[in-house]
């Protein structure tokens, strides 16, 4: 996923940037997340410039351009901005040597400006960069946030999902996303979810339509986005291929864009539960995210009392 300079150029707060030349550039594409500096380019060793990524021209770089002759300059400069850069960024509220920014008008290269120092711009505009070029993918399935935890429930179309969400909004829990998932990697090998444009609050149930669920429930009773913890599929019982486990020893995994996500698998029966099952799934998980894996401790106890009665019976 890539996103382009004018996205960077709008931005707000503290990532706020001021476009001062090379305006008609505004649609290059940045596609890495990590900033560079272009100091060996300006020296002459343009090789060292990554496509597509945002340069960032702090006070060593422009004090080096001051100090060259106004044609080593001009050299300097031209020779990064006909480089496949996404856009120049000069910091600390230096003032644009002019050169430069005639250079990048004539090749068409976004020059911004910002008050930030160095450091800081790098570290804000390349997290911002993490998340909006993170990998992405669209699942069909329901969102939501239960005692703290992210679950995304999976299934057939019209097995229930959105029931279940129903359910569970009325026990206090939280709708992210009903239907389409958006689900995104975060740094450290996390997932984020969330809904898609236009559908938030939504809850779309067969025999009633379309839900407020903002205005059902209250503005508290939704999130914008959470973390992806744990996926349940619902199955009916009639179209399941396999026994379920009935202890729960081996935990199971499922790949959502290369990253292991905890899954279980619940048989839809009538007069199951089907909300209070997933609550439990969700304190279970919690449980074992810290260590305690209640089918394994009851095996292994189980264990312990056949040595126990086999030792007495060999005494």
């Amino acid at each position: 996923m890539n996103t382009t300079v004018r996205e960077v150029v709008g931005l707000r707060g503290s990532l706020k940037f001021k476009l001062v030349a090379g305006g008609r550039g505004l649609t290059r594409e940045i596609v890495a997340p990590r900033v560079q500096k272009p100091a060996l380019a300006l020296a002459g060793y343009l090789d060292q410039i990554h496509p597509g990524r945002v340069q960032v021209l702090g006070n060593a770089e422009i004090g080096y351009l001051r100090r060259l002759s106004k044609d080593e300059a001009r050299e300097a400069v031209n020779g990064v901005c006909k480089s496949p850069v996404a856009c120049l960024v000069v910091t600390n509220g230096n003032k644009v040597p002019e050169v430069l920014r005639k250079a990048c008008g004539h090749h068409k290269v976004p020059l911004l400006v910002t008050e930030q120092r160095t450091n800081e711009a790098i570290r804000g505009l390349s997290r911002w960069l993490e998340e909006k070029l993170a990998p992405e993918t669209t699942i069909h399935g329901v969102l939501l946030r239960v005692i703290g935890h992210g679950v995304i429930l999976l299934g057939k179309s019209g097995v229930g999902k959105s029931e279940a969400a129903l359910a569970l909004l009325g026990r206090g829990h939280l709708l992210v996303a009903d239907d389409v998932v958006q689900v995104r990697e975060a740094p450290q090998g996390a997932l984020k979810g969330r809904c898609a444009d236009g559908l938030r609050h939504h809850l779309e149930i067969r025999g009633l339509g379309v839900l407020d669920v903002e205005q059902l429930f209250g503005t508290l009773a939704t999130l914008e986005e959470t973390s992806v913890d744990l996926a349940i599929e619902l199955v009916d019982a009639s179209d399941a291929e396999d026994e379920p486990d009935r202890l729960g020893i081996e935990d199971r995994n499922i790949s959502l864009l290369g990253i292991e996500v905890p899954y279980l698998q619940i048989q839809l029966r009538p007069g199951r539960d089907v909300a209070t099952l997933i609550e439990v799934a969700a304190r279970s998980q919690q449980l074992k995210a810290r260590g305690i894996h209640a089918a394994r401790r009851f095996v292994a106890q189980m264990d312990r009392n056949l040595r126990r009665t086999a030792a007495r019976g060999r005494g």
